[in-house]
């Protein structure tokens, strides 16, 4: 694992990072909201953008200038401030992003937070995707980097590990993504990212059934970033969703007629990505 040998001014942290934000770059604008620091040159700027006529999925991309590694990331500026700040309170599990890469050109991929952790306010990193891990032909890799597996910070002794705290999710204020080639990769070798996802926890919400003067009541709160849907139990033993009662989100009650007919209920949950936008 490489360590930083410079220093960035770091913004104030936006409140409230959203869970299920989705980056997708669709438009020039939510690209350069991004920045990417290249290890080559020393500088800031904006990532390339390949836009429609290129893919018809657009991407944010960059050539390893100089044969050396790039950093893409986000801060309070990018999306309006959503993938950054508070990831503990919205039960943010994890990093999801695509990258377009050839694995032989790749030594090594982490994503790097700037966050209040166990050395104090610095960045800390993730474990490694190494080229093993992915696959043996240019293509797109989907890679998931977790916030309950080890992460790292650099002491004068060298790396130390440890598990991201509530203090540490609470405190992010960039979230970025590092990748370093092998050593003599040529001038066209690059690497792509989009859809890089702020994962929400997706489980079942605590339920609370009422019955009262008639009315059944079932209230319930799926997590940030996650949708549920009612369902009852149909006569023929199948599971059936309720008519308006799907990709609920926030705070729920739903009230029915009680009679004598004996009636099961359940909630059924997944993830609910918001594409962000930068104006």
């Amino acid at each position: 694992m490489r360590c930083l040998l410079f220093f960035l001014i770091v913004p104030f942290a936006h409140a409230d990072a959203l869970a299920g934000a989705w980056e997708t770059f669709p438009t020039q604008n939510n690209n350069d909201a991004w920045n990417l620091y290249s290890y080559d040159d020393e500088l800031v700027a904006p990532p390339l953008w390949a836009d429609t006529e290129v893919d018809p999925n657009p991407y944010a991309y960059s050539y390893f200038l100089g044969g050396e590694g790039v950093w893409f990331f986000a801060d309070e500026f990018t999306a309006g401030g959503a993938l950054v700040g508070d990831y503990g309170s919205v039960k943010i599990s994890a990093v999801d992003v695509s990258v377009s890469i050839d694995p032989a050109e790749i030594d090594n991929i982490d994503l790097a937070i700037y966050a209040n952790g166990p050395a104090g306010p610095g960045y800390y990193f993730s474990e490694l995707y190494l080229p093993e891990d992915l696959g043996t032909e240019p293509d797109w890799y989907g890679l998931r980097i977790r916030f309950d597996d080890l992460w790292y910070y650099f002491e004068e002794t060298g790396p130390r590990s440890f598990t991201p705290s509530a203090a540490f999710l609470n405190s992010i204020e960039e979230v970025g993504l590092r990748v370093f080639p092998v050593s003599g990769v040529s001038n066209q070798a690059y690497v792509g990212i989009d859809d890089f996802i702020l994962v929400p926890t997706v489980d079942a919400p605590g339920l609370s059934p009422a019955a009262d003067n008639g009315t059944f009541t079932l209230s319930f709160t799926p997590n940030p970033g996650v949708s549920a849907t009612i369902q009852t139990l149909d006569p023929g033993s199948s599971w059936e969703a309720i008519p308006g009662q799907t990709a609920l989100t926030g705070p729920q009650t739903y009230r029915t007629a009680a009679d004598a007919a004996r009636k099961f209920f359940r909630v059924t949950t997944k993830e609910h990505l918001t594409q962000v936008v930068s104006p």
